[in-house]
Parts: structure tokens; C-alpha cells; sequence
């Protein structure tokens, strides 16, 4: 949050996050191309835009040999590691027999569950049980056979980075035939279905095997490259089976995943990840360029995964195939609206995802939004479930091709999505929409919402409910030589985009010129963590509901009227949002009362102004609130915008000093809200 004041006008901002190239030519892709439509090969020219395993200037990317086997084996229990003995703390003796190895030496792991308790610190990030290093491989009797199982106390699993396996910053490293679990029970698993719920069962570590760059590494040398995960088994984590982050050339193959201990939302519950820097940081082409990674032949199962594979951070040119995805809560491959680009997905088999969609492309949650450009999704066959795909939040150019969907509720739903190519694909037994495209709402200039540059061509609707439904488009869209077969010809294709009608834009984006004044603490609160401040995020967030006590959440900004202009003609809070559904509300309140709060030690239990258990005002005579202003979202809209309330009256009723502003939702309309803090000049 903060206030603006230029010349005579006084902006008062609120920075809030609510919760409620060179061309393709190279000859060794020509027999490729002919074989594809003309309109999928124009995507794949310039820079990183031919997607998989490709070179920035579209020519084939060689993998590296996985690490030769060629020297020692090294027996664990040669330096004390002892099995079946749950009391016995195997970290010392796997240290020191990893410690004995040199370049191509195995380290073996005989048969039995070995415990671990102790840990060293990998780098500034994780924490690890076992820390590898260069040029070796870790090698277990079997997946059946040999358990390393974790057992960190419950304090590190809650509060810090905890790994079981870790190749940080390291090269040429094989972890294979074993499984990698937790000293958790099957019944302490979590409800499979709540996709809201943050469990509180700490036996388990934020992540079973890390493959990273880490801590503070400045060239190209330094990263994490050529690490592979074969034929293991990892389950009973927090947050990921495998995380790879900053990394060149993995592969996780002929792996399974499943049984994750939480499937809430912040991370928790993914099969493999992969992820470059972090949010709104491209580093494409820098040493730390997560590229050319591969996640192949393997299974992951549920129905306890949230996610099996996801991609995020701009990573791009990576590759996952030949996988199998079964029983997963939201959706089983999931582009996570975090830029990922130029990604090749195939040959992959997903059945029954439960509440999203088995490819997902954009996401609606906190930071997220759009994934990046070149997705390219061909070849795989989903069976029942929820969803097909869902292509959204400014998604552009995913090319969707010969896929094979049948049984499933709905097919495609594209909004926002201009580019999108949909070609040669199989829809049958579907039993709502196989292909919808809808107009999205902008706010600031609404024209942008309308579906343009789409090819939707050759494919074949058999005995779906409804075929394909356009409710708007703009000049440049292709909808043509579509096949239907038992189908009557007013469900075969739905096009009103005759009588749409373009909705207004919102007063309330219009930019007020002005000087912005941040505040001077800033923070929300939640009932996942009551007692203490919450963690930091990228945002803020905002929720009320009856249903799910445990997620209320309320904002909080402290401002110093001492610190703003004196003379203004108008005052105005700006808030950067978006809604996760529909129209809610917000309304803020302000006090001039609770004012020695700040941002590090503000929590749920010792914050006033609330209800004790929901996200609502609390009005008391010691702690009087008054209502600032109320902001209604003009239109339902998933992607951000900067909304500008004139507050003028409200603030001239404020004595001068501190005053807090509360961010609530009186209606409890089972809201969440998201938007980015910024403590710069703008909050855009």
C-alpha cells in the first residue's frame, strides 16, 4: 500500500496481494516439419521458439551421458550404517562413506530401512539428510528393497528447507533404485479432496529429492547439471517428490510418486517440479537457465498428489513424456502461470483428474497468471476426469495437437488465450463442452478480451454432448473442416459471437496521476499461522469464509498522515488485484487506535480490529473502526488491475497521525483475493 500526491492531487495507494532470435533453418528438423501443419512450423521459428530439446536456434540439443559406474563400490554398512533399527541415525556413516568417494565410484545401499534423524546444510537453502556430491551415483538393492526414510524432528520439517536427498550445485550425480518416505503413517495422510487444506503433519520434509543450483554460485560452471533420478520411489513429502530448480539437463525417469502429506495450496503436494529463479525473474541465456530438463516413464499416482509434474519460473525447453497420471486432485500437468515457454509434452497417459484439468496453462492463484508462449501438447490421451485443458489468463500460442480425449466432463476451455492452436485432436464421450473459447473480461481496454488468431481445424467430435462453442472472436480466427459424428447439427458448433455485445470498461483503472506514499508496515494475517507472523510472500492475500475457518485472512496498513501533503484536491487508494471468482467485495475499514503493530510481528492471535476466528470487523468502544471506503471488482476477472477509489472524504475525517486501514470481506461471499505487493514507485 502506499499514497501518491503530485502537484494538488493525493493518491492514496494501496499495494495489496488478496487471497478469496535467429529462425529455426536447421536442416536436421526438416523431416520433422513436413510432417506438420503449416500453422504449428510458423510457431517454431526464432529464438527458443521450437519446443523441447531444442537450442535457442532450433537445432537439436544432445543430452549428456549419466554418470559411468565405472569405479568402486562402496558399501554404506562398511562405515556403520545399520538397517531396520528406527532409533539408529543413519546420517554420520552415509556422510563419510560419500565423503570416501571419488568421480564414478557407487555408493550402495543393501536391502532394509535405513532412518535418518541428522542433517547438514546443503547450501543457505536446504537442509539435507544426505548431501551428494559430484560424479557418483547412489544406488539401493531395489524400490522393494532398500527405504531411506526420513525422520528430521517435527520443528525442522515445519519452520526450515528439508530435503532427505540433495544434489546441490553439483554435476554427474545418478540416484537410483530405492525408495525415498518419512516416518509418516498411511493414516495420517490428508482429506485427498481438499485442495484448500494446509495440514499440520510436520513428520514428513519439504521435498524428498532436491536437484538445484544453490546459495551463491556467478557463472555457468557452477550450476547443477547432468543429475538423474532412475527408478525410485518417493512419497510422504510436504511439498515435492523431486524439486529441480536453476538446473540443466535432469531426468527423473521410471520413477513413481505418490502419497504427498499435504495438497494445499503455496507449493504443497507436486509430483516433480521444475523451476527457474523465481517469479517475474527471466533468465533465459544467463548461467542459471533452467532448460533441457526431462521427466519421463514415470507414474504418479492418487489420489494424495496435487500436481504430478509442473513447470514454473520461466524454465523452458524441457520435456515430459511417456509418463502415466492417475486419480490427481487439480491438474496432472500443469504450466503453471509463471512464464514456462516453449515446453514439449507427450505421450503421455493421464486418467481421471478430479477438479482440474489434466494440462493446465495459466493459473488463477496468488503470483500466477499466464504461462508462457510455444507450450506444445501433442500426442497424449486423456481419459476421464474433470478436464482436458484449460488455456487461460493471457496464455498465448499453445498448440494442442493429436491428442486423444474421451469420457472426459468438459474438453478444451480456452479464455485468454489468443493464439492457441487446436489440431487433429479426438474428443469422444464427452459430456459437456469439447471445445469452449470465451471472451475475457479487461477492464482497462475490454477489446483485449476478444478471442483472435485461433486455428481450430480437423478435429473430430464423436458422441460428445455439446462440439465446439465460440461466444465471441475477432477477424483473425480459423474454425473449419471439423468432423462430428452422432451429433445433431445445433450441438456441433455453438457460435454466438454474432450477438456479443463488447461490455464497458471500468472509471476505476483509469490511471490518476499523482504522488504515491507507501505505508509504513503492511502485512496480512491468517488463521494457518496464528500465533506468528505470517511467512513472506510475493503476496498478500485476503479471505473470508464459513466454510473453511482455517483459511480467514485479513489485511493490515499503517500509514502516518504527518507524512502526506498537506494541500491535494482529491485522495485516492489505488489497489492492484485480482478475484479468484466472480464480483466480491472489499471493504476497508479504518482506526486510529491499534496503531503500534508492525509488519514482522503482527499475527492473527495478537492483532486487534477482528473477529476472533472469522475475517471479519470487530467493533469495540476501546478500538473504534469506521468505514474508509468499500470496493466492489466491476466485472468478474482473473487476471490483475489497478483500481483507483476515490477516498477523499474518509481521509479528511481522520484525525492526524497513524491510522490503520483493515482489508475485509463483510459478506463472506467464500472469497479469495490475490495481488502483488510492491514497496517501489508503482504498484503495477
Amino acid at each position: 500500500m502506499k499514497f501518491k500526491f503530485l502537484g494538488s492531487v493525493a493518491l492514496l495507494t494501496l499495494a495489496l496481494s488478496l487471497s478469496g532470435c535467429s529462425s529455426v533453418g536447421d536442416n536436421s528438423n526438416s523431416e520433422i516439419d513436413a510432417t506438420l501443419p503449416k500453422e504449428i512450423v510458423a510457431k517454431f521459428t526464432g529464438d527458443w521458439n521450437r519446443p523441447g530439446l531444442y537450442e535457442k536456434n532450433g537445432k537439436s540439443h544432445k543430452m549428456p551421458q549419466s554418470q559411468n559406474q565405472s569405479g568402486m563400490i562402496i558399501d554404506v554398512t562398511d562405515y556403520g550404517a545399520t538397517a531396520d533399527v528406527a532409533t539408529f541415525d543413519n546420517h554420520s556413516a552415509f556422510k563419510k562413506a560419500i565423503e570416501s568417494a571419488n568421480e564414478g565410484d557407487t555408493i550402495y545401499v543393501p536391502e532394509g530401512s535405513f532412518y535418518f534423524k541428522n542433517y547438514v546444510r546443503a547450501t543457505t537453502e536446504y537442509y539435507a539428510q544426505i548431501s551428494l556430491k559430484s560424479g557418483i551415483t547412489l544406488e539401493g538393492a531395489g524400490v522393494d528393497k532398500t527405504k531411506i526414510v526420513s525422520a528430521y524432528s517435527e520443528s525442522m520439517n515445519r519452520d526450515e528447507a528439508t530435503t532427505v536427498i540433495a544434489a546441490v550445485n553439483q554435476k554427474s550425480v545418478v540416484i537410483k533404485n530405492l525408495t525415498v518416505t518419512s516416518n509418516t503413517s498411511d493414516s495420517m495422510l490428508p482429506d485427498p479432496d481438499d485442495s484448500n487444506l494446509q495440514t499440520t503433519i510436520y513428520t514428513a520434509p519439504k521435498y524428498g529429492i532436491t536437484l538445484a543450483s544453490g546459495g551463491s554460485i556467478s557463472e555457468a560452471e557452477d550450476q547443477a547439471r547432468n543429475l538423474v533420478v532412475d527408478n525410485c520411489v518417493v512419497e510422504k513429502f510436504q511439498r515435492m517428490g523431486v524439486r529441480i530448480a536453476k538446473v540443466q539437463e535432469a531426468v527423473v525417469r521410471n520413477s513413481t510418486f505418490q502419497k504427498a502429506t499435504c495438497l494445499g495450496g503455496g507449493g504443497m503436494g507436486y509430483g516433480v517440479n521444475i523451476q527457474g529463479y523465481g517469479n517475474g525473474f527471466n533468465v533465459t541465456d544467463t548461467f542459471i537457465d533452467t532448460k533441457f530438463n526431462v521427466i519421463e516413464n514415470n507414474k504418479f499416482v492418487g489420489p494424495y498428489l496435487r500436481h504430478g509434474s509442473l513447470v514454473q519460473y520461466y524454465a523452458h525447453n524441457n520435456l515430459i513424456q511417456n509418463n502415466t497420471f492417475e486419480d490427481i486432485l487439480l491438474d496432472a500437468i500443469d504450466m503453471h502461470g509463471e512464464d514456462e515457454y516453449s515446453n514439449e509434452i507427450t505421450q503421455n497417459e493421464i486418467k481421471n483428474t478430479r477438479k482440474g484439468a489434466a494440462f493446465g496453462l495459466g493459473n488463477t492463484g496468488a503470483t500466477h497468471d499466464a504461462a508462457g508462449r510455444n507450450n506444445y501438447i501433442h500426442n497424449n490421451t486423456v481419459t476421464g476426469g474433470n478436464r482436458a485443458f484449460d488455456i487461460i489468463l493471457g496464455t498465448p500460442d499453445t498448440i494442442v495437437y493429436k491428442n486423444v480425449i474421451t469420457g472426459t466432463d468438459k474438453g478444451v476451455s480456452c479464455s485468454n488465450a489468443n493464439g492457441t492452436i487446436l489440431m487433429k485432436n479426438e474428443f469422444t464421450d464427452i459430456k459437456g463442452l469439447a471445445i469452449s473459447v470465451s471472451y475475457s473480461y479487461n477492464a482497462t481496454m475490454p477489446s483485449l478480451g476478444i478471442p483472435n488468431n485461433y486455428v481450430i481445424k480437423n478435429n473430430v467430435f464423436s458422441n460428445c454432448k455439446e462440439g465446439i462453442s465460440v461466444n465471441s472472436k475477432g477477424d483473425d480466427f480459423i474454425l473449419e473442416h471439423n468432423e462430428f459424428n452422432g451429433m445433431p447439427i445445433g450441438n456441433q458448433v455453438i457460435d454466438t459471437s454474432s450477438d456479443f455485445t463488447l461490455p464497458e470498461g471500468s472509471d476505476l483503472t483509469k490511471p490518476i496521476e499523482g504522488e504515491y506514499i507507501l505505508p509504513k508496515e503492511n502485512h496480512f494475517i491468517t488463521m494457518e499461522s496464528p500465533d506468528k507472523a505470517a511467512t513472506y510472500q510475493k503476496n498478500m492475500k485476503l479471505k473470508t469464509t464459513n466454510s473453511e475457518p482455517l483459511y480467514n485472512r485479513i489485511i493490515y496498513a499503517l500509514f502516518d498522515k504527518a507524512t502526506m501533503p498537506r494541500e491535494y484536491q482529491k485522495v485516492y487508494l489505488s489497489i492492484t488485484a485480482k478475484a479468484q471468482v466472480g464480483t466480491p467485495t472489499i471493504n476497508i475499514f479504518a482506526n486510529q487506535t491499534y496503531t503500534n503493530w508492525t509488519t514482522d510481528n503482527i499475527c492473527w492471535n495478537n492483532s486487534k480490529l477482528h473477529h476472533p476466528t472469522l475475517g471479519l470487523i470487530n467493533r469495540t468502544e476501546e478500538d473504534p473502526v469506521s468505514e474508509f471506503t468499500t470496493f466492489t471488482f466491476p466485472a468478474a476477472n482473473y487476471e490483475f488491475a489497478t483500481y483507483y477509489i476515490d477516498v477523499t472524504e474518509a481521509y479528511e475525517l481522520l484525525k492526524n497521525g497513524y491510522f490503520t486501514l483493515v482489508l475485509t470481506n463483510e459478506n463472506i461471499d467464500e472469497s479469495y483475493l490475490a495481488g502483488p505487493t510492491s514497496y517501489g514507485e508503482n504498484l503495477y
